[in-house]
């Protein structure tokens, strides 16, 4: 009976899991190529595994993230479900059950399309090796399934948890409720800890270009530390700040619509903040995946052969893309989502004499900061690290590579740029049918 009602809650949910779908299929997808190339390789240690593991963190994070979403959507009928009669870990049994299904689907999807793109790349030009192929993708996809079991574990230990807590009304009003904080002034903390680890990670950086070759292998050892540090603390203390400014009701945050928008940023701040910090590392790693294709795939650039290099850039480079359609796609969907649920809300100011124009310029302006929000500390990390690294990778490479990490930088930008018009325009679009109620 409870798979029967998993399935069925899961077909008539498919909209709302459309988010964990698209996140969940596509970072296994990742996983799959890496696997791939593990094994192809025939190469093993911490520097193989550490793209599989950094996704795996990632990937919980955001599914727990999804989950806690999902919960919330469907608190009410949870609590109907408990009115009439169910126990509660009948409740978190067939929650669970719900989510592995639709896990189990994302894990066979994202596994054949991974292996679909590392096949592609692979076996097109040496096909006596396509006899290799049903190994290949049987081994690959254990090692994704090992990956696929940590995730659901951390995640579904963690959303019983969360399950086991609430009470029917709580669940009641679950959708409904805002993240609040008891000490106001927690932000002041994370500011002084975002200080601490970024002048200590920009301090690596200039170790990194000043010190002699012999002793670069220390600072390049330590350096992810301060830079996941700061990032996280700079998000929490952004929207610790951001929550703060509004409970002290200034004068100023009553002006036009800085309100709204203020109220609807930091609604569930705490949330937010860690989603805008995990977002903002994926864009890190697109934008390195991106410099370091394109400089593999320079003519001057002779440290593989030319068959090996053309694999290798194209690879860096289709990671890039992959991470970017990650990281625009699903802050796309996120942002559809609210406008959907917050449709009531626009009728309301439509009552209270907000136009239509100025509803949709209101939502329009609550995507271009949702869009651009995990860009904020990249773009301060870049300013701050790229013109060093610049003039270390001068002293380095040929002269006819002069200056090149300026240029991928401008390169990189520019296709931030396209992507960042072509999703806030389906965004805008998508959204028009929840403004204008004609549409």
């Amino acid at each position: 009976m409870y798979l029967k009602l998993s399935i069925r809650n899961a077909k008539r949910s498919f909209i709302n899991y459309l988010l964990y779908v698209v996140t969940m299929t596509v970072l296994l997808a990742i996983i799959e190529v890496s696997n791939c190339i593990t094994i192809i390789g025939e190469s093993a240690g911490f520097q193989v595994i550490s793209l599989p593991l950094l996704i795996a963190a990632i990937q919980i994070v955001l599914v727990g993230y999804i989950d806690t979403f999902m919960l919330k959507h469907r608190a009410k009928e949870f609590a109907s479900y408990l009115l009439l009669g169910m126990g509660k870990k009948s409740l978190t049994r067939l929650f669970l059950c719900e989510v592995l299904l639709i896990g189990c689907f994302c894990y066979i999807a994202g596994t054949t399309m991974g292996f679909s793109i590392y096949g592609f790349w692979y076996f097109r030009e040496p096909l006596h090796e396509m006899k290799h192929c049903g190994f290949l993708y049987g081994r690959s996809m254990l090692y994704t399934f090992l990956f696929f079991c940590l995730i659901e574990t951390v995640c579904s230990f963690q959303l019983k948890q969360r399950l086991d807590k609430l009470q029917i009304r709580e669940l009641m009003y679950e959708r409904n409720r805002n993240q609040g904080i008891k000490n106001i002034g927690n932000y002041k903390k994370w500011g002084i800890i975002f200080f601490l680890c970024f002048v200590c990670f920009i301090g690596c950086v200039r170790s990194i270009v000043f010190l002699p070759e012999v002793y670069i292998v220390y600072p390049v050892s330590v350096i992810a530390i301060p830079l996941l540090i700061s990032v996280f603390a700079f998000y929490k203390w952004a929207f610790g700040y951001l929550y703060a400014y509004r409970q002290m009701k200034s004068v100023r945050i009553y002006q036009k619509d800085r309100l709204y928008i203020t109220a609807n940023v930091t609604s569930n701040f705490k949330t937010a903040a860690m989603v805008n910090a995990v977002f903002c590392i994926c864009f890190l790693f697109s934008g390195a995946s991106f410099v370091t294709g394109i400089l593999i795939l320079q003519p001057e650039f002779q440290l593989f052969d030319t068959a090996m290099r053309q694999w290798m850039g194209t690879s860096q480079i289709s990671i890039c893309i992959v991470f970017l359609v990650i990281y625009f796609s699903i802050l796309s969907l996120q942002q559809i989502i609210e406008i959907r649920q917050n449709s009531k809300s626009n009728q309301i100011m439509r009552c209270m004499g907000k136009s239509d124009k100025q509803i949709a310029r209101l939502v329009n302006q609550q995507i271009a900061i949702k869009l651009s929000s995990p860009m904020i500390m990249a773009l301060l990390i870049i300013l701050f690290c790229i013109p060093l690294l610049n003039g270390k990778m001068n002293l380095i490479l040929p002269a006819s590579l002069n200056n090149i990490m300026l240029k991928l930088t401008g390169e990189f930008g520019a296709c931030i740029v396209v992507f960042y018009i072509c999703y806030f325009g389906i965004v805008s679009a998508m959204s028009r049918r929840y403004i204008y109620p004609s549409d």
